[in-house]
């Protein structure tokens, strides 16, 4: 919730501002104005953003009739790095862009 590092020795849990805050900046808030077909790909050994996130913004964007497609790599975590992991993603990106642009 702000610059700097963390203070574990004075944990405090979000507060209602904080979490609005959070929400405010989660893609999740914006998904009425998405209309843009959408590449989902998510690392499911992702420690940064856990992937049940992008799940949820994947499946928000099916329920509104968004054109989406989503990648799964089991062993990637949030930079997709693999080496055959990030070759499927570059791929898929490039086939969804000659179907999309």
């Amino acid at each position: 919730f702000g610059v700097g590092s963390y203070e574990w020795g004075s944990f405090q849990p979000a507060n209602r501002d904080q979490l609005q805050k959070l929400y405010d900046c989660s893609p999740n808030a914006h998904i009425k104005s998405v209309i843009a077909p959408t590449l989902v790909a998510l690392g499911l050994s992702d420690k940064r953003v856990p992937p049940s996130q992008g799940l949820e913004f994947f499946h928000s964007l099916r329920s509104k009739g968004v054109k989406t497609k989503l990648l799964t790599y089991d062993k990637c975590d949030h930079a997709i790095d693999l080496p055959s992991c990030e070759a499927d993603h570059w791929i898929n990106i490039a086939q969804w862009f000659d179907e999309h642009l």
